[in-house]
């Protein structure tokens, strides 16, 4: 049966939070919670606004949101990685309007989780769902009054073969991205969603900014999670 996630956000993007890129220094690792293999749900939100951006024939369109959460599921040694649920709230864009963004066909699956041995760019691992993903599609319905448009659909998935990054950090981690928070962080940076049908007027793709910096605890529980090899 089809699922759907609704989210009130001014563009898509949003499902990039949790899809990473596997690269030859990475490995397979273990994922654990007060010591031990942690197997369940887990559960991402934002540190600070989140960004989301995309380049239409008309102009730029810059999306700022004040509450971002996506849940996912992984196994303790890194596989069966899936997202299933997204939530962005208080979103504006630079257009004077919103969007209705729906994400399609939850759970996106082929997800994995990779440690990182020689900690590239100060991180501990990397999160990643496989691309291309057919599964993945993005339904944005925005409003943009500075342009006069009252409703413009836009779909978005994973069409291209290389995955999308996201950085990830243990508790422990001084150089994680907002030090001053105790838990494990992602870093969502560049990451992109590209156009699949909607309106000729639709950006070619939708990326996440650089200051797209979450928290990541167990779900149920907010406990906190250490990948290692």
């Amino acid at each position: 049966m089809r699922k759907l996630g609704t989210i009130a956000i001014p563009l898509v993007g949003s499902t990039a939070l949790l899809i990473g890129l596997a690269g030859s220094a990475l490995a397979s690792g273990t994922i654990t919670s007060g010591g031990s293999p942690y197997t369940g749900d887990v559960l991402a939100t934002n540190l600070g606004n989140v960004t989301l951006s995309g380049l239409s024939s008309l102009g730029s369109i810059i999306n700022t949101c004040t509450g971002a959460s996506l849940g996912a599921y992984t196994k303790s040694d890194g596989t069966g990685g899936q997202l299933n649920s997204v939530s962005l709230t208080g979103c504006t864009n630079n257009r004077g309007g919103t969007t209705t963004v729906t994400a399609l066909n939850l759970p996106y699956t082929g997800g994995h989780v990779d440690y990182d041995s020689t900690h590239a760019s100060n991180r501990d691992g990397t999160i990643t769902i496989n691309a291309p993903n057919p599964s993945v599609d993005v339904k944005a319905v925005l409003t943009l009054p500075a342009w006069g448009i009252s409703s413009m659909e836009c779909h978005y998935g994973l069409t291209t073969s290389t995955p999308l990054t996201i950085n990830v950090y243990n508790p422990a981690n001084a150089n994680k991205p907002v030090p001053s928070n105790s838990h494990g962080q992602g870093k969502l940076a560049g990451q992109a969603l590209q156009f699949l049908s909607g309106d000729s007027r639709c950006p070619a793709s939708a990326s996440a900014s650089a200051n797209g910096n979450f928290q990541i605890l167990t779900s149920p529980g907010g406990a906190d999670l250490t990948l290692g090899p």
